[in-house]
């Protein structure tokens, strides 16, 4: 059924209202993407905790999902203790949800000798201005990076740190935090120098 023209009229205020709202939720949650990006780079672990709503959902696509703010908070002390630093870009929003691409560089992945990440789409949902869902999709020129030189690095430290390797990797299960990040940075320091040797 078609509807005659003379007949939507009084829908048009409704419909425009609908579209100013929408428009006007696109550049807040753009912008609360920035601010995102600017606290996560001063490492203030707290300010950054205060984005996430308690039953956050984090997901490296294919690698592994983090449930809630305690295991978040335990990725941002990683990333503050690995000096991350993140550049977003190409920012889109559609309703609650921010789409953009992330790159990202800190000390584990320069000492890994894998440089930038990238990760394209990363995939952010909000309910009332907190991030309850993000989920990242590593580019594939980043896991062959990674794929390249991971076995070197675990081989290695299997030989020459073995005790070492079982505490960061209990069962095969790679931990976060800060103090993880810390000894993974001077195992990687390790592992770089005798490659140098």
């Amino acid at each position: 059924m078609l509807l005659e023209p003379r007949t939507l009229v009084p829908f048009l205020p409704i419909v425009a209202a609908v579209f100013v709202f929408l428009m006007s939720c696109a550049p807040d949650l753009a912008e609360r993407v920035r601010e995102y990006e600017a606290i996560y780079n001063t490492h203030d672990v707290d300010k950054i905790m205060s984005f996430y709503t308690d039953d956050v959902r984090f997901e490296i696509v294919g690698v592994w999902v983090k449930h809630g703010k305690e295991s978040v908070r335990e990725l941002a002390e990683w990333d503050e203790a690995t000096n991350l630093r993140m550049t977003i870009s190409d920012i889109s929003v559609s309703g609650d949800t921010a789409t953009f691409i992330l790159a990202e560089q800190n000390e584990w992945w320069t000492l890994a000798g894998i440089g930038e990440v990238r990760y394209e789409p990363c995939v952010t949902v909000f309910r009332d201005g907190l991030i309850c869902e993000l989920r990242a999709t590593m580019t594939q020129e980043s896991i062959d990076a990674y794929a390249k030189s991971w076995p070197s690095i675990i081989a290695w430290a299997k030989q020459h740190r073995p005790e070492l390797v079982a505490e960061l990797l209990p069962g095969g299960r790679f931990i976060y935090g800060r103090e993880p990040a810390r000894k993974w940075l001077s195992l990687l320091q390790e592992w770089r120098e005798a490659q140098e040797e």
